[in-house]
């Protein structure tokens, strides 16, 4: 007889076959979901090394292109801080000033051709600078220079450098000014190379406002290079060029202004006497005592004469070199008192010193005359006496012009009014005590005082640098 097969065990196995085909399929289907979020990440992650390879590039191209308009400033500055320009009121001869100094600087630079550097009205042309990194990048510097105003020389330049490098592009610019010896004469009432010393009741003071009466000193000898000892007034500012000097303030000390250290220096100004001397009409000789009128006279060197009693000097008083000339009586001077520079300076061997009373009034009091003509538009200066110590003991009341020398030494009661300024050439001294007084007066006075020579520099001007 036939056995019969239940049917439940022909149902199991179909069922088992089922089962493994679904699980087949599903992890087929997890697997192409899976490869196709990782293509996916894939491409995901290739975009952004991209992206990021293309910022990276950027910001290299970005940085070259800075350091190259950075560097191309440096170079121009470099090469313009402090040169010496010509007095002009033409843009264009800064400009061939300026074009001539960078050829020359850049003479033997193989960056460029020194002969391609040119000018005109409008500005200082330079050829561009190409340069080529060691990878074979390459990159571009151009130059620029161009007095403000264009067709007329103003007190601000700009300086431009503009660097290239692969797409990005920098441009930064800085400014230079032009600075002059009487700027010195312009901002301060008193002007020392040397020390400044003051003690007693000394005070220098203002005219017509306290800024007027602003002192610089300009000594790397001394680390004290303003002492004020005593009821010392100063009524402008105390600037000290030494970023390590001292202002020292012993006792009773007034300042109306501000106490600068590691002021800014502008050129010194020279004296030139020789503006003067076509109006020498005679050379000193004879007793120089009593009652004498001088008039445009020279001193020879060596003379040492002493001018006693009541004297009186017209026009020009010119001192030749060496000579120790004093002024003991009573002085007059409608004029100009000027000394021929020393080939070695040696302020024992030469000095200028006002012992006794004076009174003075410049040039352009003098009379209309054809001696004078001329001369009385010299105007501006009362003492130049560069290398030369000037010293004085009793009062002038009022000089009606700048006074030039290298030493000051003012004791008693000396002092008065100055017209324009003070300045002391050398590294020497600059003394007040007792009740020694000077007062500035810089209204009504000639900026650009006769005889007192300056040269134009190009100094940076701070805090003017722009990207």
């Amino acid at each position: 007889m036939r056995s019969e097969v239940p049917s439940d065990r022909c149902i199991v196995p179909t069922r088992k076959r089922i089962r493994g085909a679904n699980t087949r399929g599903s992890a087929l289907l997890i697997a192409l979901i899976f490869l196709a979020l990782f293509a996916s990440m894939a491409v995901a992650i290739a975009a952004a090394s991209d992206v990021n390879l293309t910022i990276a590039r950027n910001r290299i191209e970005s940085h070259q292109a800075s350091a190259l308009a950075e560097t191309g400033i440096l170079l121009l500055m470099q090469s313009l801080g402090g040169a010496t320009i010509p007095e002009t009121d033409a843009a264009e001869d800064l400009h061939e000033a300026v074009a001539s100094r960078l050829a020359d600087a850049w003479e033997d630079s193989t960056m460029l051709n020194a002969d391609d550097i040119t000018a005109d009205a409008d500005g200082v042309y330079f050829p561009t600078i190409a340069l080529t990194l060691a990878d074979g990048r390459s990159g571009t510097l151009e130059l620029s220079f161009q007095a403000d105003g264009g067709a007329s020389l103003l007190p601000t330049i700009t300086v431009g450098s503009t660097g290239r490098f692969g797409n990005a592009v920098r441009e930064v610019t800085y400014k230079m000014t032009t600075a002059d010896g009487w700027a010195l004469l312009a901002k301060y009432g008193l002007a020392s190379h040397s020390r400044v010393q003051m003690s007693g009741n000394a005070r220098i003071e203002g005219a017509t406002s306290d800024s007027e009466g602003s002192i610089l000193s300009a000594t790397y000898s001394y680390d004290q290079a303003v002492s004020l000892t005593g009821n010392v007034r100063i009524s402008g500012d105390v600037a000290v060029s030494n970023p390590d000097g001292q202002i020292k303030k012993t006792g009773n000390v007034n300042i109306g202004g501000e106490e600068i250290i590691g002021a800014s220096e502008p050129p010194w100004p020279e004296v030139d006497p020789s503006v003067f001397e076509p109006y020498i009409e005679s050379t000193l000789s004879g007793s120089t005592s009593g009652k004498k009128t001088f008039t445009n006279v020279r001193i020879p060197a060596g003379t040492n004469p002493t001018f006693s009693g009541k004297t009186t000097i017209n026009g020009v008083l010119y001192i030749e070199a060496p000579n120790n000339v004093e002024f003991a009586g009573n002085t007059t001077v409608t004029g100009v008192i000027v000394a021929e520079k020393p080939e070695v300076e040696n302020l024992s061997a030469n000095q200028v010193r006002f012992t006794g009373n004076m009174s003075t009034a410049g040039v352009e009091s003098l009379p209309n005359q054809p001696r004078f003509a001329g001369l009385r538009d010299l105007t501006g200066s009362f003492l130049l006496a560069d290398g030369y110590a000037a010293s004085f003991t009793g009062n002038f009341n009022t000089i009606n012009g700048c006074m030039v020398a290298s030493k000051f030494s003012l004791t008693g009661n000396a002092g008065g009014t100055v017209h324009g300024g003070v300045i002391n050439t050398s590294d020497s001294d600059f003394s007040m005590t007792g009740n020694a007084r000077l007062t500035i007066q810089k209204d009504e006075t000639n900026s650009r005082p006769a005889g007192v020579r300056s040269s134009y520099i190009l100094v940076c001007v701070s805090g003017s640098y722009e990207e």
